[in-house]
């Protein structure tokens, strides 16, 4: 039993080597091609469907405590790597872990605060958002082709 123990400990460990070397392979690949790295298989999400790691029946009470929206927004997006979520859910959510949401204006003051950090998020559908960084550098290379096509058009 220990022999077998141990053969597994060695196997293990040659593995996890691997694993790292590949990583930075793989890494190195993605950024060489201009593409987002894409999650490793054991940080991806096991739920069966893309909404059950979400729900604010998964939020408990004080998880976003002391953080602002855009920080708590950011933090709730990380759970689940390359799934926007409405505006709406992420609030729910907020609500869900006690944070003070002001029902009046609720969906609006989220959006603009969302909106006023394009390098962090990135509007993906109506009124969904993502991570900016999973959907690669299109966008920074956009803006700046977009600034320096409205400089040539003043000149």
């Amino acid at each position: 039993m220990a022999d077998t123990t141990k053969s597994a400990l060695e196997l293990l460990e040659q593995l996890q080597t691997e694993r790292e070397e590949l990583d930075a392979l793989i890494s190195g690949l993605e950024k060489r091609l201009g593409i987002a790295p894409q999650p490793r298989v054991s940080e991806k999400r096991t739920a069966s469907s893309p909404r059950d790691a979400v729900s604010p029946d998964s939020i408990s009470v004080g998880f976003f405590h002391r953080l602002s929206q855009p920080k708590a927004a950011e933090k709730l997006l990380r759970m689940n790597p390359g799934q926007p979520l409405s505006t709406h859910e992420i609030i729910d959510a907020f609500r869900k872990s006690g944070m003070n949401v002001n029902p009046k204006n609720a969906v609006t003051v989220l959006y603009t605060a969302l909106k006023r950090n394009p390098e962090m998020f990135e509007r993906v559908a109506k009124k969904k958002w993502g991570l900016t960084e999973w959907y690669g550098s299109n966008r920074k290379r956009r803006e700046r082709d977009e600034s320096s096509s409205s400089t040539d058009e003043s000149e």
